[in-house]
Protein backbone atom coordinates (compact mmCIF):
# COMPACT_ATOMS: atom_id res chain seq x y z
CA UNK A 1 0.00 0.00 0.00
CA UNK A 2 1.68 3.29 -1.04
CA UNK A 3 1.82 6.15 1.25
CA UNK A 4 -0.55 8.60 0.16
CA UNK A 5 0.45 12.42 -0.43
CA UNK A 6 -3.10 14.00 0.70
CA UNK A 7 -2.84 13.26 3.85
CA UNK A 8 -2.31 15.63 6.56
CA UNK A 9 0.29 15.00 9.36
CA UNK A 10 3.35 12.78 10.05
CA UNK A 11 2.71 8.83 9.91
CA UNK A 12 -0.11 6.66 9.77
CA UNK A 13 -0.58 3.17 10.98
CA UNK A 14 -1.11 2.18 7.21
CA UNK A 15 2.23 3.26 6.29
CA UNK A 16 3.97 0.59 8.22
CA UNK A 17 4.42 -1.44 5.53
CA UNK A 18 6.42 0.81 3.24
CA UNK A 19 8.14 2.05 5.70
CA UNK A 20 9.46 -1.47 6.37
CA UNK A 21 10.28 -2.19 2.85
CA UNK A 22 11.91 0.99 2.67
CA UNK A 23 13.82 0.40 5.65
CA UNK A 24 14.71 -2.89 4.18
CA UNK A 25 15.79 -1.56 1.15
CA UNK A 26 18.08 0.98 2.52
CA UNK A 27 19.87 -1.99 4.17
CA UNK A 28 20.05 -3.66 1.29
CA UNK A 29 21.08 -0.82 -1.18
CA UNK A 30 23.87 -0.19 1.12
CA UNK A 31 24.81 -3.69 0.32
CA UNK A 32 24.82 -3.65 -3.14
CA UNK A 33 26.55 -0.37 -3.43
CA UNK A 34 29.18 -1.41 -1.11
CA UNK A 35 29.77 -4.43 -3.10
CA UNK A 36 30.34 -2.40 -6.37
CA UNK A 37 33.90 -1.19 -7.08
CA UNK A 38 34.39 2.00 -5.14
CA UNK A 39 36.98 4.40 -3.74
CA UNK A 40 36.23 7.29 -0.99
CA UNK A 41 37.45 10.87 -2.27
CA UNK A 42 36.71 11.87 1.31
CA UNK A 43 38.14 10.77 4.71
CA UNK A 44 35.73 9.16 7.19
CA UNK A 45 35.20 12.42 9.22
CA UNK A 46 34.38 14.97 6.76
CA UNK A 47 32.22 12.07 5.28
CA UNK A 48 30.74 11.68 8.26
CA UNK A 49 29.93 15.34 8.36
CA UNK A 50 28.46 15.88 4.97
CA UNK A 51 26.62 12.84 4.78
CA UNK A 52 24.67 13.97 7.78
CA UNK A 53 23.96 17.14 6.67
CA UNK A 54 22.79 16.30 3.26
CA UNK A 55 20.41 13.90 5.30
CA UNK A 56 18.89 16.62 7.38
CA UNK A 57 18.99 18.93 3.82
CA UNK A 58 16.99 15.76 2.47
CA UNK A 59 14.40 15.49 5.21
CA UNK A 60 13.93 19.15 5.13
CA UNK A 61 13.27 19.17 1.27
CA UNK A 62 10.23 16.52 1.83
CA UNK A 63 6.80 17.14 2.66
CA UNK A 64 5.86 16.51 6.52
CA UNK A 65 4.06 13.73 5.36
CA UNK A 66 7.30 11.78 3.94
CA UNK A 67 10.13 13.24 6.84
CA UNK A 68 9.68 9.71 8.03
CA UNK A 69 10.05 7.53 5.59
CA UNK A 70 13.30 9.56 4.53
CA UNK A 71 14.84 9.56 7.73
CA UNK A 72 14.21 5.94 8.04
CA UNK A 73 15.68 5.09 4.89
CA UNK A 74 18.64 7.20 5.39
CA UNK A 75 19.25 5.34 9.15
CA UNK A 76 18.75 2.04 7.50
CA UNK A 77 21.43 2.33 4.83
CA UNK A 78 23.97 3.71 7.87
CA UNK A 79 23.20 1.03 10.19
CA UNK A 80 25.45 -1.21 8.39
CA UNK A 81 28.53 0.92 8.98
CA UNK A 82 27.48 1.86 12.31
CA UNK A 83 27.10 -1.81 13.38
CA UNK A 84 30.16 -2.56 11.53
CA UNK A 85 32.55 0.46 11.64
CA UNK A 86 30.90 2.39 14.70
CA UNK A 87 32.71 0.76 18.05
CA UNK A 88 36.15 0.96 15.56
CA UNK A 89 35.47 4.69 14.68
CA UNK A 90 34.69 5.39 18.20
CA UNK A 91 37.61 3.98 19.24
CA UNK A 92 39.90 5.55 16.61
CA UNK A 93 38.33 9.18 17.61
CA UNK A 94 38.33 8.94 21.41
CA UNK A 95 40.48 5.76 22.46
CA UNK A 96 37.88 4.03 24.31
CA UNK A 97 38.16 0.40 23.91
CA UNK A 98 33.77 -1.79 24.09
CA UNK A 99 34.22 -6.05 23.79
CA UNK A 100 32.52 -4.40 20.19
CA UNK A 101 35.46 -3.31 18.50
CA UNK A 102 36.68 -7.39 18.48
CA UNK A 103 33.82 -8.39 17.07
CA UNK A 104 33.57 -10.00 13.73
CA UNK A 105 31.95 -7.87 10.60
CA UNK A 106 28.33 -8.97 10.84
CA UNK A 107 27.61 -7.59 7.00
CA UNK A 108 28.99 -9.69 3.83
CA UNK A 109 29.12 -6.32 2.04
CA UNK A 110 32.22 -5.38 4.61
CA UNK A 111 33.99 -8.40 4.40
CA UNK A 112 37.31 -8.57 2.29
CA UNK A 113 36.04 -11.10 -0.24
CA UNK A 114 32.34 -8.95 -0.52
CA UNK A 115 33.52 -5.52 -0.64
CA UNK A 116 34.24 -3.57 -3.87
CA UNK A 117 36.08 -0.79 -2.04
CA UNK A 118 39.00 0.78 -3.27
CA UNK A 119 42.31 2.51 -1.83
CA UNK A 120 44.71 5.07 -2.65
CA UNK A 121 48.42 3.62 -3.84
CA UNK A 122 49.43 5.82 -0.69
CA UNK A 123 47.43 3.36 1.45
CA UNK A 124 48.27 0.02 2.54
CA UNK A 125 45.54 -1.69 0.44
CA UNK A 126 45.19 -5.56 1.22
CA UNK A 127 45.56 -6.29 -2.76
CA UNK A 128 46.40 -5.00 -6.06
CA UNK A 129 43.40 -5.16 -7.33
CA UNK A 130 41.80 -2.82 -4.46
CA UNK A 131 44.37 -0.09 -5.30
CA UNK A 132 42.03 2.88 -6.64
CA UNK A 133 44.87 4.17 -8.53
CA UNK A 134 45.80 1.37 -10.93
CA UNK A 135 44.62 0.56 -14.41
CA UNK A 136 40.55 1.35 -14.81
CA UNK A 137 39.65 1.51 -11.23
CA UNK A 138 39.19 4.96 -10.98
CA UNK A 139 36.98 5.09 -14.36
CA UNK A 140 34.96 2.02 -13.11
CA UNK A 141 34.77 3.67 -9.33
CA UNK A 142 33.77 6.79 -11.00
CA UNK A 143 31.16 5.08 -13.34
CA UNK A 144 29.67 3.45 -10.84
CA UNK A 145 29.32 6.77 -8.46
CA UNK A 146 27.42 8.16 -11.82
CA UNK A 147 25.23 5.72 -12.12
CA UNK A 148 24.04 5.70 -8.34
CA UNK A 149 23.31 9.82 -9.16
CA UNK A 150 21.40 8.60 -11.99
CA UNK A 151 19.36 6.19 -10.64
CA UNK A 152 18.79 8.92 -7.34
CA UNK A 153 18.02 12.24 -9.48
CA UNK A 154 15.27 9.35 -11.24
CA UNK A 155 13.78 8.57 -8.41
CA UNK A 156 13.20 13.00 -7.33
CA UNK A 157 12.04 13.27 -11.13
CA UNK A 158 9.31 10.58 -10.93
CA UNK A 159 8.21 11.79 -7.96
CA UNK A 160 7.87 15.21 -7.83
CA UNK A 161 4.94 15.58 -5.46
CA UNK A 162 7.20 14.56 -2.42
CA UNK A 163 9.58 17.29 -2.71
CA UNK A 164 8.74 20.84 -1.41
CA UNK A 165 10.97 22.31 -4.56
CA UNK A 166 9.27 20.62 -7.11
CA UNK A 167 5.59 21.10 -8.92
CA UNK A 168 4.00 18.16 -9.15
CA UNK A 169 3.68 17.00 -13.54
CA UNK A 170 -0.29 16.48 -13.17
CA UNK A 171 -0.54 19.99 -11.36
CA UNK A 172 -2.27 18.77 -8.18
CA UNK A 173 -0.96 19.17 -4.68
CA UNK A 174 1.17 17.35 -2.24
Amino acid sequence: MPIRPSRDGWFFASDLPVLGTAVCLGVLSHGVLDGLKHGYPIRAIPDIVFASLLAVCWCLSVHRRFSLLFAGVFLASLAPDLVDFGPRMLRSITGMWTSAVDVPLLFPWHWPDGSGSMYPASSAAPERTRILDIGQNTTVSLTNHLIVLAFAASGIFANPHVFRFLRPRNGGKA
